[in-house]
This record gives C-alpha cells, structure tokens and sequence, in this order.
C-alpha cells in the first residue's frame, strides 16, 4: 500500500513538472526591413509562434549573430537593386533609389539561408535579389524597357498565371488569380537552377522557385505583396496559403 501510494505521488509530481515546463523553442524569423510592422502582423495569422527579427535594424557587427539563430529567411519589397550587382552599372542613372547597404544585407542572408537550409522568402525587390543572388539580372524599368499595356507600378493590380508543377501551384488555388502590383522592375534572366512559377499575361515573370525541390525544404520568390494582400481580403488566395505553407517549414527548422 505505501509502495503504491508512493509510486502515485511520483506521478503527480512527474505530471506537475511536465506541466510547468516551459513550451519548445520558438522559432526567429528574420525579415530584411519590416516597413509600418506589416510582417509583424501578418505572420501572426498562420496561427503559429514565432519572434521577429528587423534585420534593417540590426548593427552590422551583430548580423552573423542573428544569421546563425535564423529558422525562417525573409526578404521584402523596397528600392531598386544596384544594377552593378547584375552587370548594368552603367545603367545606374536609370534605376531610382538605391540602398547599398541593404543590398549588402540582402544578399548575405539570402547566401545563408540556401546554404543552410533556412526557409526563404522573397517578396517584390526580394524576388528580384534572390534572382540577382544567382546570378540573374533585372529589367531596369519596366515602362521604358518593355512592351506592355499592363501598369506594374503601384496601383497596378494584374492577373498572373500560376505555373503547373511548382511549388506555387501545390499552393494555391485556383491556378490564376488578381494581385497587387508595386514596382517597376522585374526578373529579365532568369537565375541557373530556377524557374518560372508564376507569369503575367504580358509574359513578365511573377514568381521564381528552385527547379530542384527537393534540395531546399523552401525557397520563393514572388513579384507581388502577399503581406497586404490580406488587407483586401484576408481570405486571399495569394496570400495566407503561403504565409502558411512558409511558417510550417520555419517550425520543422526550429532548433
């Protein structure tokens, strides 16, 4: 009997103890610039833990540090890329604003997160960087440099044309759809080892993804902002499906 009652207190004790452990590690996303917190609250809607990390704001003596505690990677919209970086300096004077800094930035983390295995995403100018990275290059302006009738630039919201077999398409549905547009640049060469994943109807290139998709647990690139998509409609299909899809391989990482 006091055997037995001893072996029951060990028990609660063990369960008490279990219950005040404090939950996993919860996983870093490092986002390249978060501009007004949109990632800070967009993230959040896939439901899923996670810390934040505005890597802009970081020191530079501090972003190896942050680089080795990232288990998600993503890179967001902003100013042109420098043109040096895809063989066009001489075509500088056509870009608009530059940020070397963040260039910098950018293509450190993209560099770390495919040779580690860290879930990446690239929103906008980060689709175009993370083409640029391997070794792509970029339509300086759309408007001047391309036949189109379609507005890219902010305000311009275009059909694209999801790419059968890639990853987007295990993604989203339906395969064709309405999405933001803000910029006035693209990916012209498309980088060794990628693919189209998504297209304009005027042929411009929307999304860009590894063709190997069994190399990397997830890299993308699209040329629209999922981010606020979700203030449109925060059902869009364009938006949280990969929101979701991102944060599920950022919590298989988690150390």
């Amino acid at each position: 009997m006091f055997r037995k009652a001893i072996i029951q207190l060990l028990a609660v004790i063990l369960l008490v103890a279990g219950a005040c452990q404090s939950p996993g590690p919860v996983p870093v996303v490092l986002v390249s610039k978060d501009y007004d917190n949109r990632f800070a609250e967009w993230l959040p809607m896939a439901g899923r833990p996670f810390k934040p990390v505005n890597m802009y704001t970081v020191c530079d003596d501090s972003i190896a540090y942050y680089l080795s505690m990232a288990d998600g990677i993503i890179i967001s919209g902003g100013p042109d890329v420098n043109p040096g970086l895809y063989g066009k300096a001489s075509e500088t004077d056509r870009c608009e604003n530059i940020d070397n800094r963040r260039d910098t930035l950018e293509l450190s983390m993209i560099r770390y997160a495919m040779e580690n295995d860290i879930p990446l995403l690239g929103i906008c100018r980060g689709h175009q960087i993370l083409n640029v990275a391997n070794k792509g290059s970029l339509i300086i302006d759309i408007p001047s440099d391309y036949d189109t009738t379609i507005i890219h630039r902010k305000g311009g919201d275009h059909m694209v044309r999801i790419i059968e077999g890639t990853l987007l398409s295990d993604l989203l549905v339906p395969d064709s759809g309405l999405v933001n547009s803000s910029h006035h640049q693209a990916v012209e060469n498309l980088a060794p080892g990628f693919r189209v994943a998504a297209i304009a109807p005027d042929g411009i290139i929307e999304a860009i993804e590894p063709v190997d998709r069994d190399g990397h647990p997830f890299i993308l690139g699209v040329q629209w902002h999922p981010e606020t998509l979700v203030q449109e409609s925060e059902n869009h299909p364009f938006s949280l499906p990969i929101l979701t899809r991102f944060m599920e391989e950022v919590h298989k990482t988690v150390r």
